[in-house]
């Protein structure tokens, strides 16, 4: 381009500025665009970049002028209206907008502020960044981690503990301790490899929830006597309070009631909780447990917990009695990568009394007490992303009990298994609504003789209700005596349900509901091959369906629906119509 065609664009020149040897306003001329723009200066102030000029060798302070704005510069330059910048007061320079009340002291206190948090935050990100940098650019610089060391050490935590807790972070693992309770990643040779072996620390300390996880602080020395490469870990822990107590009201499995919880954390100094619950209800009347858990290996993947617990539930809606159990357990759980295993001992006392007048024969006669001590194994499997709704994941659990151990009443000897899955997914990739499969199986098989009779009543497995076979009364399916249900040996449930949100509301937490559900059961009669059984057990199963809402309040759910029975038995008690069901676990 031609620098001396008439229609070359604006230019910005040197800024000439005149300072006079005595202390008088001068002013400045700015020469833009061939255009001479006035810049005031203050009496006794200099230009920036000028030098102090002295007068009879007097030193005469130097001039400072307040320069033109870039915004003026350029508005001027784009032949657009200056904006002259306002005349120094030695007050703090104030938009337009601010002009009228610039003289109000708390205004500027706060406009004073404003600037400094905006410094501030500016410093801090920008230190963020250069420590981002800094960690990024040195990644893969060749460290070892050597050493852990407390400061300062946790008051009422056992150092044998903490040594067992932190050693798999900087040395090989123990041949002595399983390997999949060894949360720590192979020895660190770097710093990304450090920094991710201290993440691992920080969320395995986590699980035993004696450390307020919000206070810890982490920093990375040289090893004082070490070789260069080798870096020091100095931990500060800070210790959650030992004494817990909580009060509150739980809903659920239709009932409702409140509960009292104490809890003493770090009993012993090695991440044990003494746990005591008390509860009241409005079917259990009456709920008490202690129960003393604690790691081993000092893994918070591996626990023993000891417990004795006392329970008064009234089943008079449904079978004219309430039973009392007493008892005592004895737990082993694992979680391991592929689901959580429970190994339990139980040794349980139920009394069946507090019958009401209009009690049938079956159940005054099956109101006896008894014993069962029994050992059961759990396994339970849960990847799913939500409890109702998900998009992926599933629930598996299995449980297998044997009851006849020494101690046992003479009918209280079976195997019993479990089976529970849930399954939910979108009805197609980025749908809202989505559909839930859930599924009950149990079967019982007596070990005792036959001519002993029938099961003890606490063995049975009932079915009904709004959070299980919908369209019938709790305990509603399967065998009954006049008012009373006597329940079953085997049985099965199978639910649809489908999920969808209302119109124009999809961000409620309000879904519109629709369901079929299908269930049945027997008792195990022992004149019959396993095969028969089974095959009774799956023929002719009761059917419901219905429509209704369903609102989620973590962490429960609440259910209104309208169910129809559509296939049944004679004598079994159904509830058609309007029903609400509360809880978590739903058919």
């Amino acid at each position: 381009m031609d620098p001396n065609a008439e229609d070359r664009p604006p230019t910005i020149e040197v800024v000439e500025i005149d300072v006079e040897a005595k202390p008088q306003p001068v002013s400045g001329t700015a020469v833009i665009d061939g255009e001479n723009i006035p810049l005031p200066i203050r009496e006794g102030e200099a230009a920036p970049g000028s030098q102090a000029i002295t007068s009879e060798n007097q030193s005469i302070p130097s001039p400072i002028f307040q320069p033109p704005m870039a915004s003026s510069i350029f508005r001027t330059a784009l032949r657009q209206d200056p904006i002259t910048p306002p005349p120094s007061t030695g007050k703090p320079f104030l938009p337009n907008e601010h002009n009228e009340s610039n003289d109000d002291p708390e205004k500027i206190r706060q406009l004073h502020e404003e600037e400094f948090q905006r410094r501030l935050r500016g410093e801090y990100e920008q230190a963020q960044r250069r420590v981002g940098e800094v960690v990024s650019e040195n990644m893969n610089r060749p460290l070892r981690l050597t050493s852990i060391r407390l400061s300062p050490v946790p008051k009422t935590t056992r150092p044998g503990f903490l040594n067992s807790l932190l050693s798999p972070f900087i040395s090989p693992p123990s041949p002595t301790k399983p390997s999949f309770f060894n949360p720590a990643p192979p020895t660190p040779t770097n710093l990304h490899e450090i920094l991710l072996s201290t993440k691992s620390l920080v969320a395995y300390l986590n699980e035993f929830g004696i450390y307020d996880m919000d206070r810890v602080g982490i920093r990375f020395e040289p090893k004082r006597g070490g070789d260069p490469d080798e870096v020091e870990m100095v931990l500060a822990l800070r210790e959650k309070g030992r004494l817990f107590l909580k009060a509150g009201t739980e809903v659920g499995g239709g009932e409702g009631g409140g509960n009292v919880t104490a809890r003493i954390r770090n009993l012993f100094g090695g991440a044990e909780t003494l746990e005591g619950n008390a509860s009241i209800g409005t079917k259990t009347k009456s709920a008490y447990q202690v129960s003393l858990t604690t790691p081993l290996f000092a893994s918070p993947l591996l626990s023993f917990a000891l417990s004795g617990f006392s329970l008064d539930r009234d089943n008079s809606a449904f079978a004219s009695h309430r039973e009392r159990t007493q008892g005592a357990r004895a737990k082993l759980s694992a979680i391991l990568p592929w689901g959580t295993h429970d190994l339990q001992y139980e040794l349980v006392n139920r009394a069946i009394d507090h019958l009401t007048p209009n009690a049938s024969v079956s159940i005054r006669e099956l109101a006896i007490p008894s014993t069962k001590s029994s050992i059961s194994h759990t396994w339970t499997s849960d990847t799913r992303d939500d409890l109702w709704t998900g998009t992926k994941g599933r629930l598996l659990k299995f449980t297998h009990e044997y009851a006849g151990l020494p101690g046992s009443s003479e009918k209280a000897k079976f195997f019993k298994s479990t089976t529970m899955s849930q399954l939910s997914r979108a009805l197609y990739p980025g749908s809202q609504i989505n559909y839930s499969i859930s599924s009950l199986t149990t079967m019982l098989f007596p070990l005792f003789p036959s001519h002993l009779g029938s099961t003890y009543l606490p063995d049975r497995t009932y079915l009904g209700g709004p959070n299980s076979v919908r369209g019938w009364a709790v305990g509603g399916l399967g065998r009954r005596d006049g008012p009373d249900s006597l329940g079953g040996d085997l049985s099965w449930a199978l639910g649809l349900s489908v999920f969808a949100p209302i119109p124009k509301k999809e961000h409620w937490p309000l879904k519109l509901h629709g369901f079929i559900n299908g269930g049945k059961v027997v008792a195990y009669d022992r004149a019959r091959s396993f095969a028969d059984n089974l095959s009774k057990l799956y023929q002719s199963p009761n059917l419901s369906v219905g429509v209704g809402l369903m609102y989620r309040l973590e962490p429960i759910r609440i259910e209104l629906n309208f169910s129809m029975p559509l296939i049944g038995r004679k004598g079994e008690r159904t509830s058609r119509g309007l029903g609400v069901g509360v809880g978590i676990e739903f058919l």
